[in-house]
């Protein structure tokens, strides 16, 4: 079950990065906050679910003596780091889920990354990871630095939901379209309302947004 739920957490990273919704991402708000909600919210659910980390350590060579530079021992040094420890604290882990939200989509940042194919990538990467580290922190299948009580994680979830409705609601009562500075340079002749396109925008973000977080829910309860 587990490697299933991997593949299909595999499968849904390669539908938004390589798929159409990929290249209409680049002209649509709309689309793009499609592919933001599988690369945040869809494929780290499945992919946590898949116990990456368990699984990691499972195949790598046990540690023998005389192998201080061992892979095993590397992850499992990184595993149990201060680092590590710190990353994962509930606090961070809102404040960086949280703040990626409302940090690049509220702020000229988002017209900056769009605007290089590179800045984008790591706009995926950043949204991909922010996801793995919310749902490794919640669901609390692989071993963790910091393990959490289970109301600890309950909370976490109603906050993330919260703040996350509230980041839909505002997009979708925006009086300006996000990201105006981009897409009005490479619009589509389809797309003739970019205010109405950040309105759908949002209501993605609102409806296929919060069905991962209900399951991520009802995973923890």
């Amino acid at each position: 079950m587990r490697t299933v739920s991997f593949a299909l957490g595999l499968a849904v990273m390669a539908w938004a990065t390589c798929s159409g919704i990929a290249r209409y991402s680049m002209v649509s708000f709309q689309a793009h906050m499609l592919q933001h909600m599988a690369l945040s919210m869809l494929a780290p659910l499945l992919l946590v679910l898949g116990a990456p980390v368990s699984l990691v350590l499972a195949a790598l060579p046990a540690i023998s003596e005389g192998h201080a530079r061992s892979p095993r021992r590397w992850a499992t040094a990184l595993l149990h780091s201060t680092y590590s420890r710190i990353v994962t604290h509930p606090v961070v882990v809102l404040a960086i889920f949280v703040s990626g939200l409302y940090g690049v989509y509220f702020t000229s940042l988002f017209d900056t990354l769009m605007g290089s194919h590179t800045g984008h990538l790591l706009m995926e990467v950043h949204f991909l990871l922010t996801g793995v580290l919310f749902a490794f922190t919640v669901i609390g299948i692989d071993p963790s630095p910091r393990p959490l009580p289970y109301g600890a994680r309950l909370i976490m979830v109603l906050v993330a939901m919260s703040a996350h409705a509230f980041f839909a609601v505002a997009l979708m009562q925006a009086v300006t379209p996000i990201g105006a500075g981009w897409y009005a340079q490479v619009r589509p002749p389809w797309l003739t309302d970019p205010l109405a396109d950040t309105y759908a925008g949002g209501g993605v973000a609102w409806a296929v947004g919060e069905i991962p977080t209900l399951l991520l829910l009802v995973v923890v309860a």
